[in-house]
This record gives C-alpha cells, sequence and structure tokens, in this order.
C-alpha cells in the first residue's frame, strides 16, 4: 500500500508542477490537461516501478514490520564497546575526585596576542 501512495503523491507533485508550468506560459487549457495527465500516469508508473525494484532487492523495506537482528552471542544489556566506556568514565570521575583534574577556568587559560597589521 505504501508504494501505491508513493506513486499517487509522485503523480500529483508532477501533475501540479506541469499544469502551473503550462498556466504561466499561456497555453490553452487542453494542452495544460494532456500534458499534466501524461506527467501524472508517467510519474506515477516510474515512482511505483522504483519502489518494486527497491524492495524486490531488498534495499528498501516497504510494507514489512521491522525486524531487528541481533548476533546470538551478545549478551542482553550494554555491548562491550559501551561497557569500556563506563569503566573509562568511571576512572576519570576517581582522578577528578582526587584532585587531579582541574576544569578550565578564565585564570588558567594562557592569553595569545594578535599579530601584528605589519
Amino acid at each position: 500500500m505504501f508504494k501505491l501512495g508513493l506513486a499517487l503523491v509522485f503523480a500529483v507533485i508532477a501533475a501540479l508542477a506541469i499544469g502551473l508550468a503550462g498556466l504561466l506560459a499561456d497555453v490553452r487549457f487542453s494542452t495544460i490537461f494532456l500534458r499534466s495527465f501524461a506527467g501524472f500516469l508517467l510519474a506515477g508508473v516510474i515512482s511505483y516501478i522504483t519502489a518494486f525494484v527497491l524492495e524486490a532487492k531488498e534495499w528498501a523495506n516497504f510494507d514489512k514490520e521491522v525486524v531487528i537482528n541481533l548476533p546470538e552471542n551478545e549478551e542482553k544489556g550494554l555491548p562491550e564497546e559501551a561497557q569500556a566506556e563506563e569503566e573509562a568514565g568511571a576512572s576519570t570521575e576517581d582522578e577528578a575526585a582526587e584532585g587531579a583534574f582541574t576544569p578550565f577556568s578564565a585564570e588558567n587559560l594562557d592569553r595569545v596576542e594578535p599579530p601584528s597589521a605589519n
């Protein structure tokens, strides 16, 4: 159903753009109608075929439920990288509590003079 909606939206946008271009160019209404209808059909068919091909090659997942595949050997919880980051964060908190870490302030920053204009 998504592919049909996608095709319909693109077809309507194409028809409106073609119709507006025809009105601005002072073309007869019958010509505007025929061009808009042809653009509607062409844009709808092209976008439907594109969505169909993308889904057939499994590059896009239209109209299907999202399934997340987790590796079987991974534990329920945080991945190893996140656990390592947590441990590293805990060690920096320990250093800050000991007084080894001092945050930047206006007093402990070095001032740099701008270069001369010569």
